[in-house]
């Protein structure tokens, strides 16, 4: 498995929002975004059926996959294979992340 973070301003000059990565998945119709905010230090886990890009908005988090530990940062990104995973927020910053899921 690829747990290998990407920074946005490789792909992009615009700051990251939901905006620009809406924009970045096109055409519309075959992208699901869903928008999520935990607070700081919580744990959430995230089950999908299907690959799926997750982008960092605000605050930090990390995963464990099988022996990977992999923690993102605002403006960071990761693609992840269908599967569950489990999140700690980190710091004291609330946590905003952007997922994205391919429907063709």
């Amino acid at each position: 498995m690829n747990m290998n973070t990407k920074n946005w301003s490789d792909i992009s000059s615009d700051p990251i929002s939901e905006e620009t990565i809406r924009a970045l998945h096109r055409p519309q119709e075959n992208f699901k975004l869903y928008t999520n905010t935990y607070e700081a230090g919580k744990s959430f886990s995230a089950k999908a059926g299907h690959m799926f890009v997750l982008y960092v908005l605000t605050g930090s988090c990390k995963t464990t996959v099988g022996d990977s530990e992999v923690t993102l940062h605002p403006s960071e990104f990761i693609t992840l294979e269908k599967g569950t995973y489990a999140f700690d927020v980190l710091g004291s910053e609330e946590l905003k992340l952007v997922k994205v899921f391919s429907l063709s």
